[in-house]
């Protein structure tokens, strides 16, 4: 069946994450589907998956500060900044803890933070991995990006996805756009001995959580409709002046505050718009039924 809404997928180590959304496309007989954030293929985790019109609240959803469980592996350097990559140079990893706390102090707060040469980032139309790809020298420009913390984790809980006996966890919370593995790069110059990732697994996505280890689920997850996911946020419910309004692409009056971010409801309580109030005015930014559906 096809549907509107979103689900939570733990994407698995070793595929891509548009491969990922294979089994949801069939399943739900919906070819348009997309997710809020691209993992690598290396990382297990949370992707956070829209389908049918509530694709176009992805760019919103993409916006929001992730969290991340990390497997530090000291010692060796590649290309990839992870594991999947070619070791550029090995030298002895370090055996005890460092002070994680006194070492991610300079990486705390806004930074500016040097993209991975295989990255998704575009070059003069040409995705960076691409070239690099290619044996190109890629050296992509200092982006501003946010890291609000950087804790170390005991335990395994990334045991299974890449994880090894000598490897350190750390959890770190950050914002869109900040490459984690150009954090573990950076942490191990710090170490004189440089340091790959081995295991990445994104934990959260905003207020959207997995548990920290993976687990190989069957099944396709279920559907959440839209405005089930947003609990939070402003919402009205239009009348049929609105609706009708509203499915000729007008702004229509409610009785909300002035607020971004605001869900217009039909009768039954589902999603049709997302927008703003402005001056008890509400301009829809994406419709999220067929405007036919509102003059029914």
């Amino acid at each position: 069946m096809s549907a509107c809404g979103f689900l939570f997928l733990d994407k698995p180590s070793g595929v891509t994450s548009q491969k990922a959304l294979s089994p949801l496309k069939r399943a739900l007989s919906e070819k348009r589907i997309g997710h809020a954030g691209t993992l690598d293929p290396l990382a297990t985790g949370l992707l956070v998956v829209a389908a049918d019109k509530a694709t176009r609240l992805m760019a919103w959803a993409e916006g929001m500060d992730k969290e991340y469980l990390v497997a530090v592996r000291t010692g060796i350097r590649t290309d990839t900044l992870d594991t999947d990559g070619r070791i550029l140079s090995e030298s002895e990893p370090v055996e005890v803890g460092p002070d994680w706390r006194k070492l991610s102090a300079p990486y705390l707060g806004g930074i500016d933070q040097v993209p991975p040469a295989y990255s998704a980032i575009s070059v003069d139309g040409v995705r960076s991995y691409a070239r690099a790809r290619a044996g190109e020298e890629v050296v992509l420009p200092a982006r501003r990006v946010r890291i609000d913390s950087i804790e170390s984790v005991e335990g395994s809980p990334l045991a299974g996805t890449g994880w090894k006996q000598g490897d350190f966890t750390l959890r770190v919370r950050c914002s869109k756009g900040t490459y984690v593995r150009s954090l573990v790069r950076d942490l191990g110059e710090d170490l004189g001995c440089g340091a790959t990732v081995s295991a990445l697994r994104r934990t959260a996505i905003g207020t959207w959580r997995l548990p920290d280890s993976f687990s190989d689920r069957d099944g396709i997850p279920g559907v959440h409709r839209v405005a089930t996911v947003f609990p939070g946020h402003p919402r009205f419910v239009a009348d049929a002046e609105a609706r009708k309004l509203l499915s000729n692409g007008h702004a229509c009056t409610c009785g909300l505050a002035d607020a971004d971010d605001v869900f217009c409801l039909n009768g039954e309580g589902e999603a049709i718009a997302f927008g703003k109030v402005a001056s008890g005015r509400f301009q829809p930014d994406a419709m999220l039924v067929d405007p036919a559906e509102l003059r029914a």
